[in-house]
């Protein structure tokens, strides 16, 4: 839960993202996860992107400004599949942590444990009915003047995707779990709550896996409202009204394919060269 972090427009909260580190050599680089859905309003017209972060002393919360680091002409990382609601930027806040009441769950490759990819999906036997939890803000207990509270939502995975869909957006590859999603909860981390063995026989204790991040709730069909888009567009659409409780997932090997691209693995190998001459 000190992982996460509330993505601020102005005075209001976009979203939820989260951190994540990954260890080159000696040296802890910092990334910062959202779904591209919520770092987009939030980096319009500016190249800071504004974190609130809960202070050590309890007194509260603050807004930090990050300046952003520019990648192919783009201030966030996003994967080649353009369908894929997911968003990713590294972070100088190693010289925040003294301040600021943030952890982060540090890998140092792609097969971390921590990861619950299509490999550990197959290794742990994962399947519809296996327990799930979402991290990430709700709107109404937003507190200007207090902390972040993040809001744990649980239920059970519905489907586990393992090839890529036709969904709205884009063909991708997406999980669902029984575990309704609102408003600002877009961005936070979603984890599978796993009790057994590769055997299938019970273990003692708890395995976590890092599922993935949620993007959006999915919509009932069946219930919509026409609204009106404007006077200048003259126009109406039709708009969800329903919420079914089941919601989408960006599974974490779209977020591996990031975190450990060749463009990131050259951009953290040159850092710590740079490091090592200057110290030198």
């Amino acid at each position: 839960m000190q992982s996460c972090v509330f993505v601020m427009k102005g005075g209001a909260a976009e979203g939820t993202g989260f951190l994540i580190g990954v260890k080159e050599q000696e040296v802890t680089f910092c990334y910062f996860i959202t779904a591209k859905h919520v770092i987009l309003p939030a980096l319009k017209n500016i190249p800071v992107l504004n974190l609130r972060l809960n202070k050590k002393d309890g007194s509260g919360a603050e807004v930090v400004a990050f300046s952003m680091i520019a990648f192919n002409n783009k201030l966030w990382i996003e994967h080649s599949n353009s369908a894929v609601d997911l968003a990713v930027a590294p972070l100088a806040i190693f010289d925040k942590v003294q301040k600021y009441d943030v952890k982060m769950y540090t890998v140092d490759s792609e097969d971390n444990e921590l990861f619950a990819t299509q490999s550990f999906l197959k290794r742990f036997k994962i399947r519809p009915g296996d327990r799930a939890f979402t991290l990430g803000l709700v709107p109404y207990l937003f507190n200007k003047d207090g902390e972040n509270l993040v809001m744990t939502r649980s239920g059970s995975i519905s489907m586990v995707g393992t090839k890529e869909l036709n969904l709205p957006g884009g063909k991708q590859i997406a999980h669902f779990l029984d575990c309704a999603a609102f408003g600002g909860q877009s961005g936070g981390p979603a984890f599978v709550l796993l009790e057994r063995n590769e055997e299938g026989a019970f273990i003692a204790g708890w395995r976590i896996g890092l599922l993935g991040v949620v993007t959006e709730f999915v919509p009932s069909p069946l219930r919509t409202a026409k609204v009106s888009l404007g006077e200048e567009e003259r126009k109406e659409a039709l708009i969800p009204m329903e919420n079914t409780g089941i919601s989408k997932i960006v599974p974490v090997d779209y977020l591996v394919d990031l975190l450990f691209s060749e463009e990131q693995k050259d951009f953290r190998k040159k850092i710590v060269e740079n490091q090592k001459k200057t110290s030198n």
